[in-house]
Parts: C-alpha cells; structure tokens; sequence
C-alpha cells in the first residue's frame, strides 16, 4: 500500500562519531605523555568515547530501515482485508523484518510527532507519551528532527519511526 526509506541527514551522527574519535586520540595523546598524574583515567575516557564511536557506526550508520504498509493475510469478521505496519532493517544486502505491528492494535488518535525542535515541550510530550511503555526506536540517527510515535495499547508499548508525511497520515486516518 504504501513504503519509505528513511534517507534523512545523517551530518549530526556522522560529527558525533567523529568528535568521539578525535577525542579518543587526544584522550590517549594526553594518558600517554610524561608528568601526567593518573595517566589510566585519560586512557580509560578515550577508550570510552572510542567505543561510543564503534556503537554509533554499527547501530545507526551501517543500517537503515524500510517502513511500509502492508496487507495481512488475516480477513475480520465483515470480510474487510486487515493491513500490518512492518518494519524492515536493511545491513549491506541483508534485509530481515525486525516489527511487525497490527494497524488494527495501533491507537490511531494518539499517533503523534514530536518534532526535536520545540525543545521543552517536546521532551514533556515524549514523557507523557511513553510513560510506563516500552519504547521501541527505529531510526536512522540518535539526534533525528522529527519523530512519529505510535502507541500500541494491547502491547503496553511505542513504536517510533521517522516522521513522514504521508505514513502518519495513514497510520491516523486508518
């Protein structure tokens, strides 16, 4: 019915990783000169941001995610065709669906997009909204400007994807 691919910037993670390693090397630069009183904690922080560097690589900047609508093969009671959200991670050439989600479970009034960019009022509507569920994130970016929340009551949880246009529209209107 209808898919996307998240394809949004990927400038703020790609500077984080690299600010992690410019950090690591000047952590270790400094753990490893003469006269520095406890040399270990230095090496200890650079092997730390050296780290945050490899996670952010492998977690967000080696994968993306294809989101789609899609029928199921479940028929209801009046004969009317049944459609699923699924979420697909892509690593290389390897693809494997990682949500699958019921639109027939999904609280259609409560989906929402909080958007990075009010700040504050963005942060209380997120806690409001995921507070005491089990969050589920599939996104491109750690720091992504937009987010679409989808609340998923049977399952006490929320599904996040990238905000697109037209898939919040469905997944409202449905």
């Amino acid at each position: 019915m209808y898919s996307f691919e998240s394809s949004g910037s990927r400038r703020p993670l790609h500077a984080m990783v690299i600010g992690s390693m410019i950090a690591a090397v000047a952590l270790f630069y400094v753990g490893s000169m003469e006269g520095i009183p406890l040399p270990f904690l230095f090496q200890t922080a650079a092997f730390i941001c050296a780290t945050a560097a490899v996670y952010l690589t492998a977690g967000y900047s080696l994968k993306s995610y294809r989101y789609a609508i899609e029928p199921n093969t479940i028929v209801d009671a009046e004969g009317m065709e049944q459609y699923d959200l699924v979420i697909t991670e892509i690593t290389g050439k390897k693809m494997k669906v990682v949500c699958r989600v019921g639109l027939r479970t999904v609280d259609h009034a409560a989906v929402t997009v909080i958007r990075r960019a009010d700040g504050q009022k963005s942060k209380e509507a997120r806690e409001t909204l995921c507070k005491g569920m089990r969050v589920f994130r599939y996104e491109n970016t750690p720091i992504s400007p937009a987010s679409c929340y989808i609340p998923i009551p049977e399952e006490n949880s929320v599904v996040v994807i990238p905000a697109d246009e037209r898939m919040v529209e469905i997944l409202k209107g449905t």
